[in-house]
């Protein structure tokens, strides 16, 4: 019995000792999620605040009466300065003309031309149409049918309402109970053209899918001087020529790229296109010309580019305006998908603003430096670099990566920190006095599980490693960044929950994609805000951020939609936040929204998708931020043509970027860093001091903005800067030359 009683007793302790452990266990992890800052918490800290859309009021009741109109059926209706705007008050098209040229832009080909067109039916109203209407009805079993409208229809009704300052067109289908207003203001550089969103009516079965807004505005012949400028990598001209073989679609793509969470538009892992970085369009028509900039609501938008033969016999380029999305939905696991229309309509303003350009300002150079212009005015440009003696080379540096082996997550090095100050001291001894270090895989474990980023990699030396090479860099004035992804995260590999911080589709479920799902702008901010609270202690000079620059979504969850305008928001607080606080924030790719926050821009484009309407790549985006923000093609060790690419990268103003390990590359080759395929230092020494030699020679060029860029031959091209220096490129002979200008 008492041994009995001395069994029950110790089981008793153990039972108790158990207990005990598993409430200290709970309470340690409370006070931990206790400590970790909320995504709420984090917006306040890092002052970012909660998006309020600027919403264009609606006229009402200020009908418009022209006292006369033209023989063309024209009635002036504003005027400034430099530009008249005229309305028909029969068709609703809209004309602008340029007093200091002289030359009139009309929204819609004119009558005589439209004699010679040949579309018939639907195709030939739209020709002669302010507007395309796209709308589905959201009842029944035909939701997903899209109905087409203009214009021309003749159960559509309009009214002009107008004060001093703008023009408003409202039209309406009584027997669709859908109704919407375009405005029209003249500003000192053009027209501004407006679909509020307050002034769309959907009040009974039919609903908005989309509007293509002035979508003949400056459509040209085949047969006149100029082309078409797209949005596509770096800029791409398509030229007015009578023959264009082998175009089906035209050019077509949205601002930012598709929506990740409708099904099948987007994969983590597949290939895409060039996507659109910058919401902006263009025509040139002999020494007359407009850029086009979405300033509100471009990041919902596609922007397309037709030649003749598709629609018309025209080349026109447009806006088209997405405000429902379709997507494909389950009814049950085994059910195969079918098709749906979104709902609830995106409550965001559209706006159009078109800066007309004349003479020597009429090309795609005068348009990047129009837009350029739009950047600074909106406080989306950036301050001016400083000039530097010596051009920065951006030395990344990869750290290493994970691979799993025998049931175990391993991280394998290829550059500890220590070996990290041998290869920046070796190439600033042979001659690299400048260069910015990106250090890349520093986390624990690499990419494993980003959400469990701490301590940093003890591999790679740990932090106090990681203090000694920032110290040492430091002494030489070299800046350290560390690479990290707040956005992107991988379910199967961390406790945070997808459910509870994962972005969601019109349907409602959470995005995932082969396990991994993309976080809440604010859980990217939580987690960033934390991330450099410790990294500042360390002494990392900033963050390059992956996803930031290159990707925008909605968040369809149903107690707080986020649209892709509050992603933009927050990315763009988050970024000058790194900023004030670790001195330095990067991106991929560069998003127009990033260039304000970014010091540097990590792989921009140089080339386009190569579209089959893409007729020649130009530096359009590279002369609007030269000067504001530094930029970086491919890595010098990762070329498809080395010598081409370099070159590019002179003509285009881009600063010298090489992507390098200490050990060789194969050891990555199972890890999550595996297709970093060529890259150990020692092998790529001489090649960097060479190239870093040529870049050098520019270094009085790295601030200064673009002024001028020609095509001098087929193989010749020339980059004009601000002081007049010339830098011509010949790709024929694989060199390049300085011409000095007068204040240089």
């Amino acid at each position: 019995m008492a041994n009995f009683i001395k069994r029950l007793s110790l089981r008793v302790k153990l039972v108790s000792s158990i207990v005990l452990a598993i409430v200290l266990v709970i309470v340690i992890v409370q006070l931990v999620k206790k400590d970790e800052v909320t995504p709420a918490q984090a917006m306040i800290k890092t002052g970012i605040e909660k998006l309020t859309p600027d919403r264009a009021a609606v006229l009402a009741g200020q009908e418009w009466k022209p006292s006369s109109a033209g023989a063309d059926g024209f009635a002036e209706a504003l005027s400034n300065a430099d530009y008249t705007l005229y309305v028909d008050p029969v068709t609703t098209q809209v004309a602008v003309a340029d007093k200091r040229s002289g030359f009139r832009w009309t929204s819609n080909p004119p009558k005589e031309k439209l004699a010679e067109e040949k579309v018939k039916g639907t195709l030939l109203t739209n020709l002669q149409s302010p507007f395309v209407l796209t709308y589905v009805r959201t009842q029944g079993k035909d939701q997903t049918i899209r109905e087409v409208t203009n214009a021309l229809d003749p159960k559509l009704k309009k009214s002009i309402s107008a004060n001093e300052n703008l023009v408003q067109v409202t039209y309406s289908l009584p027997d669709k109970n859908l109704s919407f207003s375009i405005q029209y203001e003249l500003t000192k550089e053009g027209l501004k053209a407006r679909i509020p969103t307050d002034g769309i009516k959907e009040e009974g079965e039919y609903a908005v899918f989309s509007i293509e807004l002035l979508p003949y505005f400056g459509a040209a012949s085949a047969t006149e001087d100029g082309y078409l400028f797209v949005p596509d990598g770096p800029g791409g001209l398509i030229k007015f020529e009578k023959e264009r073989a082998g175009v089906s679609r035209g050019y077509s793509h949205q601002v930012y790229g598709l929506e990740l969470t409708n099904a099948g538009n987007w994969s983590r892992s597949g290939e895409r296109r060039e996507n659109i970085a910058y919401p902006v369009f263009g025509v040139k028509r002999g020494n007359n010309a407009f850029v086009a900039v979405l300033t509100k609501g471009g990041d919902s938008a596609n922007i397309s580019a037709m030649p003749p033969g598709l629609k018309s016999t025209f080349y026109n380029i447009f806006s088209g305006q997405i405000y429902r999305e379709e997507y494909l939905y389950r009814m049950s696991r085994l059910a195969a998908p079918m098709k749906a229309i979104q709902k609830e309509r995106l409550q965001t303003d559209r706006e159009v603003e078109y800066r007309f350009l004349n003479g020597k300002d009429a090309d795609y150079v005068g348009m990047a430096k129009s837009y350029r212009s739009y950047l600074e005015q909106a406080s989306k440009l950036g301050e001016a670099m400083k000039p530097v003696e010596h051009v920065p080379l951006t030395l990344r540096l990869m750290g290493g990566n994970f691979t799993e082996a025998y049931s175990r997550i391993q991280y394998v090095a290829a550059t500890t920190f220590p070996q990290a100050t041998e290869i920046a001291n070796t190439l600033y001894d042979r001659g690299v006095k400048n260069m910015d270090i990106i250090y890349y895989g520093w986390q624990s474990k690499g990419d494993y599980d980003l959400y469990k980023r701490f301590p940093i990699e003890p591999k790679l030396g740990g932090e106090s490693a990681a203090r000694d090479f920032i110290s040492e860099m430091r002494k030489k004035d070299v800046d350290v960044m560390f690479e990290d992804d707040f956005v992107w995260m991988n379910q199967d590999n961390s406790e945070l929950s997808g459910k509870n911080n994962g972005i969601r589709g019109i349907d409602g479920t959470v995005y995932i994609d082969e396990g991994w799902f993309i976080n809440k702008p604010e859980r990217t901010v939580a987690m960033a805000y934390e991330t450099i609270d410790k990294l500042k202690d360390i002494g990392v000079s900033g963050i390059l951020y992956n996803w930031v620059g290159e990707m925008v979504f909605h968040d369809y969850d149903k107690s707080l939609i986020g649209t892709r305008e509050n992603t933009i928001s927050v990315y763009e607080g988050l970024l000058k936040y790194t900023q004030k606080t670790l001195g330095h924030a990067g991106v991929y790719r560069g998003n127009d929204y990033t260039v304000a926050g970014s010091n540097i821009i990590v792989g921009m484009p140089s080339e386009s998708s190569y579209d089959f309407m893409v007729d020649e790549t130009v530096p359009f985006y590279p002369i609007a931020v030269h000067g504001h923000t530094a930029y970086t093609f491919g890595d010098g060790n990762l070329r498809n043509d080395v010598e081409e690419e370099f070159l590019k990268a002179i003509e285009y103003g881009a600063t010298p970027s090489f992507f390098l390990t200490h050990d060789e590359s194969r050891k990555l080759k199972y890890t999550a860093s595996g297709y970093l395929f060529s890259s150990q230092y020692d092998k790529w020494t001489d090649r960097i001091l060479q190239e870093y030699e040529a870049f050098d020679s520019l270094s009085g060029l790295y601030a200064q903005r673009i002024d001028n860029h020609e095509k001098l031959s087929k193989d010749v091209f020339a980059t004009t800067y601000e002081d007049g220096t010339r830098v011509v490129v010949d790709y024929g002979r694989k060199t390049f030359y300085v011409e000095k200008g007068v204040g240089a």
